[in-house]
């Protein structure tokens, strides 16, 4: 049986999904109207951004941490593209998403904020050193005595 999904994963993945599909159907829309040579620009890369948060959704599904880094790559990018454009709505949402993106950092296994640390090794007994000694010892069955014949 296939292990479940954490919730924020889930939601991380249909977030990325939605956000992919809405920016190709307005690229979509875009293209049918006569547009700039700005415009056709902004148009292509709004697509080629599309098509990212598409791969970063299935990477993200997958569990894989090429799409974490992905998703988190494009969301720091509409951070700083908010704060210029000075959307502060769009700005809410991203910050949100990113938030999203470091609670589920360990799931993916991002060293920095989720590689999960060794154990503490309990301290030894204060017996352990006469233990180490004695395991090195020969066992009494090689010592015995044998009597000799005369």
């Amino acid at each position: 049986m296939p292990q479940e999904k954490p919730f924020l994963v889930l939601l991380l993945t249909v977030v990325f999904v939605a956000l992919g599909v809405l920016g190709l159907l307005l690229t979509l829309m875009l293209a049918t109207v006569p547009l700039t040579e700005e415009m056709q620009l902004t148009v292509m890369v709004s697509a080629a951004v599309s098509i990212g948060y598409l791969v970063a959704a299935y990477g993200l599904y997958k569990g894989y941490r090429w799409g974490w880094i992905l998703a988190a790559a494009f969301t720091v990018l509409n951070i700083v593209g908010n704060i210029f454009y000075g959307t502060y709505l769009a700005l809410l949402i991203d910050a949100m998403l990113f938030v999203l993106l470091l609670l589920t950092a360990k799931h993916y296994g991002i060293p920095f904020f989720g590689k999960p640390t060794k154990p503490a090794t309990p301290a030894p007994p204060p017996s352990a050193p006469v233990a180490a000694a004695f395991m090195f010892m020969e066992p009494r069955s090689s010592k015995r005595f044998v009597r000799k014949k005369h």
